[in-house]
């Protein structure tokens, strides 16, 4: 069946790139582009929709209460903010509220794929720069989730050293060190090794 994908946003321009990124993720998936809050909770009423990519500043909206509409109305679609925003008290607010994931209007095309491609898929994507200025108890928290053995893996890894070289100084098989990034990467909410190293090092200017 193929997937259903609601872009809410009223700049064309930025509408019709979103569109072209989720063409290429879902080439067949239906996409309907609306520009208000009030026709993307008509769309919601109609029918379900796999992925929702939301503006933070449509014309009868701003902030994150259109966030919180459609969570409500679709418990069960993944939903990643779109804004012109980059401030990381914006990301980590929309994060709490319950986004999948975090789409800077200013990102190239491949860097829209992949977020869309990794939210759609179910994981999270959020910009790097979300956990550099963190210095909080969102990113400690983070941390926290992850085990002994995953955090010294983690460590490992901000200290340069690659995965063939995190088994050897753990005393662990390499596939094991694989297992525990994907586990990481799932935990911190994070698509790859250098944002996850952001994460750590965010904690680090805590302390």
């Amino acid at each position: 069946m193929a997937q259903a994908i609601l872009i809410a946003d009223d700049h064309p321009m930025c509408a019709a790139a979103l569109g072209m990124a989720a063409r290429e993720v879902a080439a067949d998936a239906t996409i309907e582009q609306v520009g208000t809050l009030a026709d993307a909770v008509a769309q919601t009423e109609q029918r379900k929709f796999d992925l929702i990519l939301l503006d933070l500043m449509l014309p009868d909206v701003q902030g994150l209460a259109g966030l919180l509409m459609l969570k409500r109305l679709q418990p069960g679609a993944r939903i990643a903010i779109v804004s012109s925003s980059d401030q990381p008290a914006v990301m980590r607010r929309a994060a709490r509220e319950g986004a999948s994931g975090f789409i800077p209007k200013s990102a190239a095309m491949s860097a829209m794929i992949a977020a869309i491609a990794a939210v759609l898929a179910g994981g999270q994507s959020f910009p790097p720069e979300m956990f550099v200025e963190g210095r909080g108890d969102e990113s400690a928290s983070l941390i926290g989730e992850l085990s002994p053995a995953q955090f010294r893996v983690l460590r490992a890894a901000a200290d340069g050293s690659q995965n063939k070289q995190i088994a050897y100084e753990l005393g662990i098989a390499e596939t094991t060190v694989k297992t525990h990034f994907a586990q990481i990467f799932r935990k911190l909410g994070v698509t790859n090794r250098t944002q996850a190293i952001l994460a750590l090092q965010a904690l680090d200017l805590v302390a």
